[in-house]
């Protein structure tokens, strides 16, 4: 009777891999396989891996608001929201506590410093808000990634990323996001990369590109 502990080489080799907990949930989507068509004749075709999906309002969010659209955000707002507020409550003691004919002043400045303290927060929010409803009209993005660059749509539309090592990338909230020296933006949410070609598409993108926080 054989061992239980014991497996012989050909068993390891039939034996699946461990499953990867780091693969994201995938939506179902599908990818395949593809040749690149503009490689030389007398190069090895490359070999990439397609992808199609359409990105919704809140990853259209996610993507505006982590592509620097506003500078106004994190460190930056706080800091001026202080400001403000440190402002505000300056004429409004000096509305209260003093009898001077300038008072009116006073309390207005205190009121614009509170109405810049919320515009602070609010504007950029909404703004990429409705940025975001408008970007997202459910068009289906099609790319095709290769270890060397990435095309992106079809026809007089289409472009390409090189993956030189010149382009930047963010991983957040289930998203990839590669910026160009262009500062042209494209996201492939995780969603929608299967989980057999999950870890070579990461391993593809972190390699050619610069990632940053």
């Amino acid at each position: 009777m054989k061992d239980n502990d014991s497996i012989t080489p050909s068993e390891k080799e039939m034996a699946p891999e461990a499953e990867n907990d780091e693969n994201p949930e995938w939506d179902g989507s599908q990818s395949e396989l593809i040749a690149d068509e503009d490689a030389e004749e007398y190069e090895i075709p490359e070999t990439g891996i397609k992808i199609s999906y359409a990105l919704t309002p809140d990853e259209m969010y996610k993507c505006l608001y982590n592509s620097n659209l506003y500078k106004t955000k994190g460190t930056r707002a706080v800091m001026q929201s202080v400001i403000f507020g440190f402002a505000a409550v300056a004429f409004f003691l000096t509305y209260f506590l003093t009898d001077s004919r300038y008072n009116a002043y006073h309390l207005g400045f205190g009121i614009f410093c509170l109405v810049m303290t919320a515009a602070v927060w609010l504007v950029p929010h909404w703004h990429t808000k409705s940025l975001a409803k408008m970007m997202a009209d459910g068009k289906t993005v099609e790319a095709e990634i290769y270890p060397t660059h990435i095309d992106i749509g079809k026809d007089d539309g289409a472009w390409s990323i090189e993956l030189d090592g010149t382009s930047e990338i963010k991983e957040f909230d289930g998203i990839f996001m590669i910026s160009t020296p262009k500062e042209h933006h494209f996201a492939i949410p995780q969603r929608v990369i299967e989980p057999e070609v999950y870890n070579e598409i990461k391993a593809i993108l972190l390699s050619g590109t610069k990632p940053v926080e």
